[in-house]
């Protein structure tokens, strides 16, 4: 008899913990006090989804039993102004915050030390729309990347610079992880490697480097056409590879940015190629290339291109 009742609680046990698990998940209104300056101290060591939680104090997930790590919070802000930001695809998730409510994730967080030793930390984030089963969809769609910026002062970690949302980039509403770069004398920038394309490919890839300038995180280089993966020489499509470098150099501040290009054409597709190589490769059934761009800052233009770019056909 025990056993019996002890089979019926277990039964009960798990159809309970099924049904808590297949619920939509709920979001939190918030106030439109979260996108604005923020003060805020955290202990060390430093723990970034703590961070992530007090900047977006919404409906908090962990929904590491249906994807490896997937630290989520879901908030609305009903009386927040909704802004427009850049998305690198076609389509956008609307203004930000998202009327239907955003989903937030961290991304990843950068840590770097300067030339006198002060220790910071720049954690990364990623807002979706929200969805009740927590999930991101749309290919033709980025997620929206925010920054935060700590440094360690005193043993505690206070926030230096907060900015809730920048652009929206990758696909299915999830952004690349940015990777930070240094630019200048205790300078840093982060570099975001786009890429999106139809199922089964090709997938286009573009540079975009976030910086602060003018007391706020902005792109300020756009390189467009920097990849294009390969596919099997069935397909016919020429492809490359980008490299992106920032040599040390005597400026202070937002050093010359180097991208190589290398790949290979093929007579097959002479459309999808970089524009420096287009009229080098008329009459070539096939051959490989290098590009070298080289961008310099111009102030509130951000980088540009110095033409013409080096090219290397062989």
């Amino acid at each position: 008899m025990k056993q019996l009742l002890l089979c019926l609680l277990m039964s009960a046990g798990f159809s309970l913990a099924a049904s808590a698990q297949d619920a939509d998940l709920e979001k939190k209104n918030v106030s439109d006090t979260i996108l604005q300056n923020r003060t805020l101290t955290l202990p060390d060591p430093f723990d970034a989804q703590l961070a992530l939680q007090q900047l977006f104090p919404g409906k908090v997930y962990n929904m590491a039993k249906k994807k490896p790590v997937d630290f989520l919070i879901n908030w609305e802000c009903k009386t927040c102004k909704r802004q427009p930001y850049p998305d690198a695809n076609e389509d956008a998730n609307g203004d930000f915050p998202f009327s239907d409510g955003v989903a937030t994730r961290l991304i990843n967080v950068m840590d770097y030390t300067d030339s006198a030793g002060t220790k910071y930390k720049v954690i990364s984030f990623n807002h979706s729309t929200y969805d009740p089963d927590g999930l991101q969809v749309s290919r033709f769609t980025g997620g929206l990347l925010g920054l935060a910026k700590f440094v360690l002062t005193g043993g505690s970690w206070k926030l230096r610079h907060f900015q809730p949302a920048i652009g929206a980039y990758g696909a299915f509403s999830q952004c690349p992880a940015p990777k930070p770069v240094l630019i200048g004398k205790d300078q840093y920038a982060y570099l975001i490697r786009h890429s999106n394309g139809p199922a089964g490919g090709p997938y286009y890839g573009e540079y975009y480097l976030i910086a602060g300038t003018g007391g706020a995180y902005k792109p300020v280089l756009f390189v467009g056409g920097a990849e294009l993966s390969a596919l099997p020489l069935s397909e016919g499509f020429s492809f490359w590879t980008g490299d992106f470098r920032i040599p040390v150099s005597d400026k202070k501040y937002f050093r010359d940015v180097i991208v190589t290009l290398k790949g290979t054409y093929r007579s097959t597709d002479g459309e999808n190629l970089p524009e420096e190589v287009k009229p080098l490769v008329k009459g070539k059934k096939t051959c490989r290339f290098t590009v070298v761009r080289r961008y310099v800052y111009k102030g509130s233009k951000g980088y540009e291109l110095q033409e013409p770019g080096k090219v290397e056909i062989q």
